[in-house]
């Protein structure tokens, strides 16, 4: 059923009775650039040797591609998935659900590292140990992800009023309060023209 408006302003509540755990699991938005820009700056530097300069902008470039198709699947399928009870209900909570109770709580517009870190830490070690690939598609893929948790973090405390960010900004905004079963590409949302979940500018075409 469509989502017709986030439940509660403000600050959500703390999830867990410890003060520290819980900003363990819901960060500050400078904890993700922090933990992933020298991620990032590594494994760029480290892979100057391993291809040509062209090679490598294209290693960057499907990096931040195969990102893109993680934001969208991982969005529609993990983030989404929202069991009424037991552990799943209280994941989702945790992981997403807070966030679509209290879109303007900035701690909850950033990834937590408890999805964060083992996603980042699952590309490094596919592309680089196991694949072998040049660590230019590692860092372009986290160069993808710390992308998107700045532009949601940015499309939820700005109101830009020109160019693509308006764009961004209107779509994301119709996941929230218009239909949160469709538009779940937040950086990438021409995923969701591929894939079918595109809403609507007119509501009535969306009902």
């Amino acid at each position: 059923m469509a989502n017709r408006g986030a439940i509660l302003r403000g600050r959500g509540p703390a999830v867990f009775s410890s003060t520290f755990i819980d900003h363990i699991v819901h960060v500050h938005p400078l904890v993700a650039v922090a933990l992933y820009l020298p991620v990032i700056v590594v494994a760029a530097v480290a892979s100057l040797d391993q291809a040509g300069p062209l090679a490598l902008v294209g290693w960057a470039v499907g990096g931040y591609l195969t990102w893109t198709l993680v934001e969208y699947w991982g969005h529609r399928i993990v983030l989404h998935f929202e069991p009424e009870q037991g552990w799943g209900a209280w994941f989702h909570r945790i992981v997403h659900g807070l966030h679509h109770d209290y879109p303007q709580d900035s701690r909850r517009s950033i990834m937590t590292p408890l999805l964060s870190v083992p996603i980042v830490g699952t590309a490094l070690v596919v592309s680089i140990v196991v694949m072998d690939l040049p660590s230019m598609y590692a860092a372009g893929f986290v160069l993808g992800y710390l992308a998107y948790d700045l532009i949601h973090l940015y499309l939820h405390h700005s109101r830009p009023k020109a160019g693509p960010m308006k764009w961004l900004h209107e779509l994301h905004m119709r996941h929230h309060f218009r239909d949160d079963g469709r538009g779940f590409g937040v950086s990438a949302p021409y995923w969701d023209k591929v894939f079918g979940t595109a809403i609507s500018r007119s509501r009535r075409a969306a009902q």
